[in-house]
């Protein structure tokens, strides 16, 4: 009896149960509020991007467009600016990874201050930067690789009779881009790996200790693992950044002298805007996209298993 007294709840119950019609009739001022939100990103986001792809097969000027096929991503290798664009982007992508320890050096030694209010105090330090403009950035550091510049007068004052273009020559153009930012510590990078080790359990760090485990060996074999998860985000997002950053190149060397500092992003606007080559610059971005899809894929991957 029992039992089939629960099969007719269970059937009365479905039998209440609106239908997914309904639900979305009854959310109907929700759904028309988000109804303008869908149509820009459609109009303004995906329809460009789908454009840009079927663009990427055509050969294609702005006025008329025919049918190519895979002509501009054969083109590819015939390319000598897009070929020595992506070493380029190989090197500093090496670089920029590399160059991640400066933040984690940066956050582990505030960590490791005794004073919460002196911690606080770096921590602010660390980002005042933030506030200043991105332009502001590039023309200061314009400024210092120039022949008068900051850089060639310390090097004068120590001694070093320096005159040197560094932008201006194709054996320290790139050079000059990669020291950009030096000592290369970023705000965000840096909160990032301070959280991280803040997080670390307070008995993990008592356990290391009881097994004398301090210094070098406590950074290496303790506290570094437990950021893991943050150290593979944000390699992979600086994949991702220096994959999509043409802006530096373009405002500080304009991907010269020759194409030294020409980077993929760069060769893709010199395509459109200069040459009009809007289909091989579409099948550029596209290449672009696809990469920087399968790096965010993998950095969502990364994120569930550190939070896992």
């Amino acid at each position: 009896m029992s039992v089939a007294r629960a099969i007719d709840q269970n059937t009365e119950r479905r039998a209440h149960t609106p239908s997914l019609l309904q639900r979305i009739w009854r959310a109907r001022g929700l759904y028309l509020l988000l109804l303008p939100t869908i149509g820009g990103m459609i109009l303004f986001q995906y329809y460009p991007a789908l454009r840009a792809f079927w663009g990427s097969f055509q050969s294609w000027d702005g006025r008329r467009a025919h049918y190519i096929g895979f002509y501009n991503y054969t083109y590819f290798f015939s390319d000598p600016r897009l070929l020595q664009s992506w070493v380029n982007i190989f090197l500093l992508l090496i670089f920029n990874v590399l160059s991640l320890a400066a933040p984690l050096l940066v956050a582990y030694l505030i960590y490791r201050l005794p004073n919460n209010s002196h911690r606080y105090l770096y921590r602010v330090l660390v980002v005042l930067p933030v506030i200043v403009p991105g332009f502001v950035f590039i023309v200061l550091w314009r400024w210092l690789f120039s022949v008068d510049g900051g850089i060639n007068v310390i090097l004068r004052v120590i001694g070093i009779d320096s005159h040197i273009v560094w932008l201006g020559r194709a054996d320290t153009a790139l050079g000059s881009l990669m020291f950009m930012g030096f000592p290369w510590v970023d705000s965000f990078t840096v909160l990032i790996l301070l959280a991280g080790f803040i997080a670390i359990p307070h008995e993990i760090i008592d356990a290391a200790l009881v097994d004398g485990a301090t210094g070098w060996r406590r950074f290496r074999n303790i506290e570094l693992p437990q950021i893991s998860g943050q150290m593979k985000v944000l390699i992979i997002l600086t994949f991702i950044g220096t994959v999509q950053d043409f802006g530096r190149p373009l405002f500080m060397t304009k991907g010269g002298p020759g194409w030294a500092t020409m980077v993929p992003g760069l060769r893709m606007y010199y395509s459109f805007t200069q040459e009009s080559q809007y289909g091989y610059a579409s099948a550029v971005g596209v290449v672009l996209f696809v990469i920087i899809l399968i790096l965010t894929l993998i950095n969502q991957r990364l994120i569930r298993g550190s939070e896992g």
